[in-house]
């Protein structure tokens, strides 16, 4: 059953979350180098219709989606056409409570991983949107499991990006704080960590988590793990989810404008300004209009993903704000802030405050 039993996508007919997480159970602690692989996405309309027809038009793909008891088998088959090199496995997919989170769990190895699950979720966008986390987020997370355990958490991998230089990989086990606290986060941000959880030396987990909504269970208690990380996670999800749904005109009409405030004056010169225009630029699948970088930048982008638009400001030193246009969308957002953290500096997602006037502004 999805991977989860000698490796074997093996029908045992309609069974629920519990049986399948006994199987996860049972697989992962059974081989040191098995892991159960999770990706974390988004999705306000009924994804299962979407899954069904993301394959319409490619005649070297194939998905077949089973309902469960309480989640959906989903089957992708694929053939790439440049190597003619067969892929195919099959992954579970949940929901949430009542929330647009969606997570799919597959025992496969990263090959399908990659070029299987995740590939299918690329067919689907915008409708199916990825998430990501940006460094203080995923601190967050950890410090949330931290917390809710009374735990140490200890980094064995870690993998850090400068905007100026190529990513480093470190394998030097520390305590997870180090990680963040690294100089090179001053002009750059954290990508993806392995770390365990433990209390002395009681090992409850080791896990892997990353900013593009990818976490693994690779060793320890199941139920810890969707519980603390993955539970953490969703949270962190929702929460800027929250912002930008608020901001997302394609569903209100109205517009919210989004503000990413920065920790320090990122923002002081027209070179800055030239930084930022150059980031926003390399956003993959949009283009992009320049109406001023001097004294401040304004620029206009438009997303070929699913047509959105929205113009953009810096508003002052240390922050920026995105006011979306009629078919502004909540995928779009969180390509456009990602990129913004990714390429130019991490910052915090604000809903922009409404000006307050009273009488005396409009009287001289």
């Amino acid at each position: 059953m999805h991977g989860f039993v000698d490796g074997s996508a093996l029908d045992y007919g309609e069974i629920d979350r519990g049986s399948l997480e006994e199987l996860i159970d049972a697989e992962v602690n059974r081989k040191p180098r098995n892991k159960a692989r999770y990706k974390t996405v988004i999705s306000h309309e009924d994804p299962i219709p979407i899954l069904r027809a993301a394959l319409d038009y490619h005649e070297s793909g194939a998905v077949k989606i089973k309902e469960e008891t309480d989640f959906y088998s989903v089957r992708v088959e694929r053939t790439i056409e440049r190597s003619d090199r067969e892929v195919e496995g099959s992954f579970a997919f949940f929901q949430h409570g009542d929330s647009p989170i969606w997570t799919a769990v597959t025992g496969y190895d990263p090959d399908f991983f990659d070029n299987g699950l995740t590939w299918l979720f690329d067919r689907a966008e915008p409708h199916i949107s990825d998430f990501f986390a940006d460094s203080e987020e995923l601190k967050q997370v950890l410090r949330s499991i931290e917390e809710e355990l009374s735990a140490e958490i200890l980094v064995s991998k870690a993998v850090v990006y400068s905007r100026k230089e190529e990513g480093t990989i470190s394998f030097r086990t520390r305590p997870y704080k180090e990680v963040f606290r690294d100089e090179q986060l001053e002009n750059g941000y954290v990508d993806k960590l392995n770390f365990t959880v433990r209390r002395q030396d009681n090992e409850f987990f080791s896990g892997f988590i990353s900013r593009e909504g990818v976490t693994k269970l690779e060793s320890g208690d199941p139920d810890l793990y969707r519980e603390y990380l993955l539970g953490s996670f969703v949270n962190t999800v929702t929460d800027k989810l929250d912002i930008l749904s608020h901001s997302d005109r394609s569903e209100s009409g109205e517009i919210s404008e989004i503000e990413l405030e920065f920790q320090s004056n990122v923002l002081n010169s027209p070179s800055d300004n030239q930084e930022l225009i150059e980031a926003l630029s390399n956003l993959e699948k949009s283009t992009m209009t320049v109406y001023h970088d001097n004294p401040y930048a304004h620029v206009s982008l438009v997303d070929f993903v699913d047509g959105s638009n929205c113009d953009i400001y810096v508003t002052g030193s240390d922050s920026v704000s995105i006011v979306p246009g009629y078919k502004g969308s909540v995928n779009s957002l969180m390509r456009i802030a990602n990129q913004m953290s990714k390429e130019f500096q991490e910052g915090v997602l604000n809903l922009r405050a409404e000006p307050e006037y009273s009488l005396t502004d409009f009287v001289a």
